[in-house]
């Protein structure tokens, strides 16, 4: 394999160059003290404030929805991501996904919260001027004000660039009247600072900050499919005047705004993502011990298990892949300085390609959940009456906003041929080189330690080579319009990096806890590890078949072959595997991995 790199080692796709090793990677056993601490706080504000409040909440009560993040400002749940010189904490990442992951509880709520610390504020701590963050934070952080992000437009949304709205330069150059609309604005019917991206002179996508009182208008609160509890309002604007020292960045430099917000979205998404998947698998697996059927518990029969054993290794992988990239993020921003935020967005737009893995595995992880959750209600579960229905409608959005999965499987081999740490390495010659390496056992803590499993892994990341080289090699310059191959390609990939978070945690948790008290994780990442060779090889024998028919000079049973030997794995009993793990949920009755 090509020579390893030890600098960056999770960045940019870094982690396809690397072999990390356990203590080197971050895991939500990691968290310290003082961070679970903080999720304690946000885990009993959401119980005892919100969750009683959830009927007034779901009937759109937006007066209500500002008193509790007031009250929530007043825990500092608010503050998480303000620097302190603007009335924040300023903590670090894995704080603020944890804190995220707390909130999700009630995931209306938590949309109205996260929208407002989220890509509502992110947008003024990295972009703004001194004057524009002393002006607004300290109101953000105390929720005297809430915030909002306004970039998609009726015609526009993967395409922001495309955005419509205008924002034309009075004469005198002291203002900009804004004309124009958006939709799909969370808290868009009583934010007061929206962050509006529009077009000067026609053609320079520039960012705005616009106070509700300069003139914007909210439209009719959206019939959606779930989500209902919170606010999402078109955004009318005509004639709405703003002052030129209220552009965000610079002129004709929205789309730096908009893209590094979104990544930063993703990154934080996953730990919600998967927060929403335990309370759902916790749920359906309760329901399954009362539920009974034929003389017992339908918890006793073996599809049931099935299901809850799945769905706990989906939400175990999850918080796997979500804290590994947070730490890396945070370890990697201990080397910019506090006030630097140009470096610190730089830091967060190299881990790109891992914020798309985190955005669409975690996702359509807690898409999975929640209907096999629904599933083990039966007829109940599409019952408005039980808590399954909501929390399906509910999951439904994860895979649309923040960039679609669609867009993020575009980004992800579009980085990697793009990207400093990786750019230049996927060719021809390299997809060569991974079919020639001897195959070897990789590294594990001992020969019967997931030893199989990281031959697997090291197999994966040259499967990537592979895969990703020949597409090059194969339509050079027209590989962008190749967006089916794409997508298989970054469906490896995201493959070979939660395959890599499972094994390194779980490995970690063996290190400190033994072999035997890890029991269950092994069986998780085992079953894991078995199906992920199965979806790489699915994926990648989709991208041989179409290079042969895209004009590749070898044979199709050749690269199928070269498909064979990556893939190849002899799966344990993972039928007993996860009767096992789901056998450890029913006796926790909850999920606790």
């Amino acid at each position: 394999m090509r020579t390893r790199m030890d600098a960056r080692r999770g960045a940019g796709g870094g982690f396809l160059l690397t072999d990390a090793s356990p203590e080197e990677v971050f895991a939500r056993e990691d968290l310290t003290p003082a961070q679970q601490m903080f999720g304690r706080i946000a885990e009993d504000f959401m119980r005892a404030e919100v969750l009683p409040r959830d009927a007034e909440i779901h009937a759109k009560d937006w007066a209500l929805t500002r008193e509790l993040l007031l009250k929530a400002a007043d825990l500092d749940l608010l503050r998480v991501d303000i620097p302190e010189a603007y009335g924040g904490l300023g903590l670090d990442k894995v704080s603020s996904a944890f804190v995220g992951e707390k909130i999700g509880v009630l995931p209306s709520f938590a949309g109205s919260l996260g929208a407002h610390t989220g890509i509502g504020t992110l947008p003024l701590v990295y972009f703004g001027t001194d004057e524009q963050k002393a002006r607004y934070l300290p109101r953000l952080a105390s929720g005297e004000w809430v915030a909002a992000y306004a970039l998609t437009e009726p015609g526009s949304g993967s395409d922001a660039r495309a955005a419509r709205t205008r924002a034309t330069p009075a004469a005198d150059g002291s203002a900009y009247l804004l004309n124009g609309q958006k939709m799909w604005i969370t808290n868009g019917g009583f934010a007061d600072l929206f962050t509006i991206f529009a077009q000067v002179e026609g053609s320079k996508f520039t960012a705005f900050l616009v106070e509700r009182g300069m003139g914007v208008v909210s439209g009719r609160e959206e019939p959606k499919l779930g989500l209902d509890g919170s606010s999402t309002t078109a955004l009318i604007l005509e004639n709405v005047r703003v002052p030129a020292a209220n552009v965000l960045g610079e002129v004709g430099e929205g789309h730096r705004v908009a893209f590094n917000i979104l990544n930063l979205g993703r990154l934080k998404l996953g730990t919600r993502n998967i927060g929403g998947a335990k309370q759902a698998l916790t749920r359906a697996a309760n329901y399954a011990v009362e539920r009974r059927q034929f003389g017992r518990p339908i918890a006793e029969f073996g599809m049931i298990k099935q299901k809850i054993g799945e769905m706990a290794v989906r939400c175990y992988v999850g918080d796997a892949v979500a804290y590994r990239t947070l730490g890396d993020v945070d370890r990697a921003l201990e080397a910019v300085a506090e006030d630097d935020a140009e470096g610190a967005l730089k830091v967060i737009e190299g881990f790109a390609v891992e914020c798309s893995i985190n955005k669409v595995w975690t996702s359509e992880a807690l898409g999975y959940v929640v209907d096999e959750a629904l599933q083990t209600y039966g007829g109940y579960g599409y019952s408005k009456e039980y808590p399954a229905e909501r929390a399906y409608r509910d999951a439904r959005i994860t895979r649309i906003y923040e960039g679609t999965n669609e867009i993020n499987r575009l980004i992800i081999p579009t980085r990697l041929l793009r990207n400093e740490t990786t750019r230049g390495l996927f060719d021809g010659d390299s997809a060569r080189r991974a079919l020639a390496e001897d195959d070897g056992q990789g590294a594990g803590l001992s020969p019967s330690t997931l030893a199989a499993e990281r031959d697997l892994l090291t197999r994966g990341k040259r499967l990537v080579d592979f895969a990703l080289g020949l597409a090059v090699e194969t339509y050079g310059s027209g590989l962008a319009e190749e967006q089916e191959v794409l997508g298989h390609v970054a469906d490896v990939t995201a493959e070979v990096y939660t395959l890599e978070s499972a094994l390194l945690r779980t490995e970690k948790l063996v290190a400190s806890k033994g072999e035997a008290a890890a029991a269950v994780q092994l069986d998780a990442a085992r079953v894991y590890a078995s199906d992920a060779a199965d979806r790489m090889a699915h994926s990648a024998r989709q991208v041989a078949a179409a290079l042969a028919g895209g004009g590749d000079s070898r044979e199709p049973r050749d690269l199928l072959e070269g498909v064979r030997r990556l893939t190849r794995h002899t799966p344990p009993d993972t039928v007993a595997a996860r009767r096992r793990i789901a056998d450890a949920v029913l006796k926790a009755g909850r999920y606790h991995l």
